[in-house]
């Protein structure tokens, strides 16, 4: 009885062939994980401004007094610094640089000195968009009743769009505050994200 071992190997080509398929099946994981990772970030941030919307309006109510979330001023830093002002009327407002949550008893919509400081909010992943239509653009503010205000007393409604930069028809989130200050989230088709 004799006994031969048969070494079976793999030539060049069959090689560089196994090697071609691997970094294709690689890197189209790596692509579909990048907007797995993108979809994550955007929906905790919408989480997040959520989250603070429902304090703000629990806090309103608690105090019986105004209680405002802004939009922080615009930062030309990328650093994820806790913000320290908001946004002012007719500035360049968006909702993902970071926001502010305080007692307004001004009702200026303003985190002024004196003013208590409930929450802040650093800059979201540079991926996500986040801006608001013109009624809760700059800010979102409830009074004592838990009612959504506008500065001067009329009621606000609206909707922050949360999305990835510079996509076009993907999904994104849509934070709605309506017109008794009650917040939820919706899941939509977004057309243009800036």
């Amino acid at each position: 009885m004799k006994f031969t071992l048969k070494v079976d190997g793999y030539s060049l080509i069959e090689m560089l062939f196994m090697l071609f398929i691997v970094g294709v099946l690689c890197s189209t994981v790596a692509l579909s994980f990048k907007g797995l990772q993108n979809r994550v970030h955007i929906q905790a941030a919408s989480e997040a401004l959520l989250s603070d919307v429902l304090s703000a309006r629990a806090e309103a109510l608690r105090l019986e007094r105004r209680v405002t979330l802004c939009a922080a001023a615009l930062d030309s830093s990328l650093q994820p610094a806790l913000p320290t002002a908001c946004a002012s009327s007719g500035s360049s407002v968006a909702w993902h640089q970071g926001w502010l949550v305080f007692e307004d008893p001004n009702s200026n919509g303003l985190w002024d000195e004196g003013e208590p400081l409930l929450q802040q909010r650093s800059r979201i992943n540079p991926q996500v968009s986040a801006t608001g239509n013109t009624t809760v653009g700059r800010y979102v503010s409830f009074g004592a009743s838990g009612r959504s205000l506008l500065l001067n007393g009329g009621f606000q409604a609206g909707t922050i769009t949360f999305c990835e930069s510079g996509a076009n028809a993907k999904e994104g989130w849509l934070l709605v505050v309506n017109a008794v200050g009650r917040a939820r989230l919706d899941k939509g088709q977004i057309a243009i994200c800036p």
